[in-house]
């Protein structure tokens, strides 16, 4: 097991993303406002039953792993 499958085996993503974004249960989803761009309207999902994240507006998506890695802009869009 390499570390990347280490840390997201055990690092739920929806707590990594609520500390960035305000999420609101619909369905077995949870949905926001985009950390990642300015948006009025919650286009932002996430998946914990997946271990993803998605936003519809900017495309951004994937796992805890590259979630934190743009969050810190260590990531390119």
């Amino acid at each position: 097991m390499n570390v990347f499958s280490y840390i997201k085996a055990r690092v739920p993503i929806l707590d990594v993303v609520n500390e960035y974004a305000r999420l609101k249960k619909a369905g077995l989803y949870w949905k926001g406002t985009c950390p990642f761009h300015s948006e009025k309207t919650a286009s932002f999902t996430v998946s914990p039953h997946k271990e993803i994240y998605y936003c519809f507006g900017c495309h951004a998506g994937g796992d805890v792993i590259s979630f934190i890695a743009k969050n810190r802009k260590l990531l390119a869009t």
